[in-house]
This record gives structure tokens, sequence and C-alpha cells, in this order.
């Protein structure tokens, strides 16, 4: 898949089994912790171990159809000043990052969504307060072509001039800031007398 500006797209299908593979991870992990308490209540008190395995089943098929829907609702786009990255089932969200705020581009692939082949690009911007850094203002992720959607970010940044993140400094005429100055020396004065008498 070729990365173009205007053309909406998604993650690889691959994310939905990647996420399918996290669940039954975590699904394995916890039968084997709780399993000695079900075993036991199996033996002693049978209607106990129905009420531990039952919410924990449920849980488990919930998680399993919600990982379709929030593969469909996730979307990324490239426009000509920004990315917009759209998610989220019951909550949705929408994120834009402009290119020119853009200051760090990471790939990162996990163990197991290395074996999908799958990576994330990870957007980093000037003055996102995310942590000190540790965490991206923007993800694209769940995608096969990482590297060229990284090196698309990199073409699209340059020659872009950056945005300040910070305020613009405020410029006053030579007037207010002899006015300033006045004001200043005149405090001083008050401070001087006052500690004088």
């Amino acid at each position: 898949m070729s990365v173009k500006i205007g053309e909406r797209f998604r993650p690889h299908p691959d994310l939905k089994r990647l996420y399918h593979v996290y669940l039954l991870v975590v699904a394995v992990v916890v039968l084997v912790v709780i399993s000695p308490i079900i075993l036991a209540g199996l033996l002693f008190f049978p209607i106990v171990s129905a009420l531990l395995l039952l919410p924990f089943l449920l849980a488990v098929g919930i998680a399993a159809l919600w990982i379709p829907k929030y593969y469909s609702s996730i979307s990324y786009l490239f426009t000509e000043n920004e990315i917009v990255i759209e998610k989220g089932v019951w909550w949705r969200r929408k994120s834009t990052v402009p290119y020119n705020r853009i200051t760090n581009i990471d790939v990162v692939q996990g163990p197991i969504s290395r074996r999908f082949g799958l990576g994330n690009v990870k957007i980093q911007t000037a003055g996102y307060s995310g942590g000190g850094g540790a965490v991206a203002e923007a993800s694209i992720f769940g995608v096969k072509n990482f590297e060229e959607i990284k090196n698309f970010l990199t073409n699209l940044m340059k020659g872009r001039r950056p945005v300040a993140v910070e305020a613009e400094p405020k410029t006053l005429s030579q007037e207010e800031t002899l006015r300033e100055i006045l004001a200043e020396l005149k405090k001083i004065r008050e401070i001087l007398e006052k500690q004088t008498t």
C-alpha cells in the first residue's frame, strides 16, 4: 500500500489477529493464576467457582467482540498540512497533528507485532506535555508499511517552517518601555524609603 495525500487508510487487517493474540495471552495468564482457586472451589464450593469463571468468560467474550469494532473505527488521513487520526468505539477521538509541529518520529515494534510484520509510527510534537516526551502525541499503529510512512512524514516535514510553541514576546514601543522602567524605579525608591525610616 502506498501512502498518498488526501487518501484515508486503515491499519492492516492483521492488527485484529494481533489483538486476538494479546487477548489469548492475557486470558491464559489469568486462567493460570485463578485455576487453583477454581479447582479448589469445584471440590468444595462449585457455585463459587462458577461465579469466578463466569465474569472472566464474559469479559473475554466482550473483548473478542470489541476487537473488530475497534479496528473498523481506526482511520488515518494525510492532508496537505496535517495528519488526522480517528479511532474509538464508544468514545470517538479525532487527533490532528500539523506537520510543522512534528519534532520526532519513531518506529516501534513489539515482539509479537514483529511476527505479524506490524509496526507503530509514533509522532511527537513541539510543546506536547505528555509525560516528558515519553508519550507520543499521535500514533499510526498496526501498519505494515511503517518505514514508508516514517519516510513520507519526514519528507513532508522538510521545507516547512516550524511553528514555535511559546507565545510571541510582547513587543513594546520605546515610550511604553520607558514607562515600565519608570514604574519599576518608583517601586524600588518606595521600598528603599521604607527601609530607611
